[in-house]
């Protein structure tokens, strides 16, 4: 059966986003909390939005609004400075549209940064549905987000490939049932999956050459 739909997960896998992410949450932190979490800190704060990340760890609750809001505020304004992609990544794009494939977006960040990210980045147009943290009530690695991107794009989990560069993205796509292909090409040299993905890239191209031999 012919793939017809490519999911990709966000962060880590269309944009090196990762240091304007943890940048911004780092000095909320320091400005609202007085402490200075690491990277990893961080990191393994990750799986709600962002919006409850902070509502979890602002100890006093009139601040976690306006901490929220100085979140968003420093995640556009050093956005062009710190978050960037490929030009291999406009290339699968633009390719996989003009070659008929429905495109989504499966990520785990909010609804309010996915928007930032994906109008600073300029690719918003190539994708017929995004979900966000917002859209589900269970995160990756639940394949609630997957399934639902799936049921609106009108295709099957049998025609749909998920992309991501975690572990949580390759449990979310197996417990959803489509194709899982882990990608690299954002990662450090020796990374590897502890969740064996159905396939593994370590290039755009190489994933575009799959893509090419599935569907054309």
């Amino acid at each position: 059966m012919k793939i017809n739909t490519v999911l990709f997960d966000f962060d880590g896998t269309l944009a090196d986003t990762f240091p304007i992410i943890i940048y911004s949450f780092r000095r909320v932190f320091s400005e609202y909390e007085g402490k200075d979490f690491t990277a990893d800190e961080i990191i393994g704060m990750f799986g709600p939005g962002e919006n409850e990340i902070f509502r979890k760890h602002i100890s006093k609750y009139s601040c976690v609004e306006p901490a929220i809001e100085r979140y968003y505020y420093i995640y556009k304004n050093k956005h062009r400075e710190l978050a960037k992609s490929s030009p291999g990544i406009y290339r699968m794009l633009q390719m996989f549209r003009a070659r008929g494939i429905s495109l989504g977006v499966v990520t785990g960040k909010g609804k309010r940064s996915a928007e930032i990210s994906l109008r600073e980045l300029e690719m918003l147009p190539y994708f017929d549905v995004v979900i966000t943290a917002d859209d589900v009530v269970n995160p990756k690695p639940d394949p609630q987000g997957i399934l639902m991107a799936v049921k609106r794009m009108n295709t099957s989990v049998e025609r749909t490939v998920f992309v991501g560069d975690s572990n949580v993205d390759i449990k979310a796509g197996k417990q959803a049932g489509v194709i899982t292909a882990g990608v690299k090409w954002f990662r450090p040299a020796g990374f590897s999956f502890d969740v064996e993905p159905d396939m593994s890239f370590d290039s755009i191209e190489d994933f575009m050459e799959y893509i090419k031999g599935t569907v054309f």
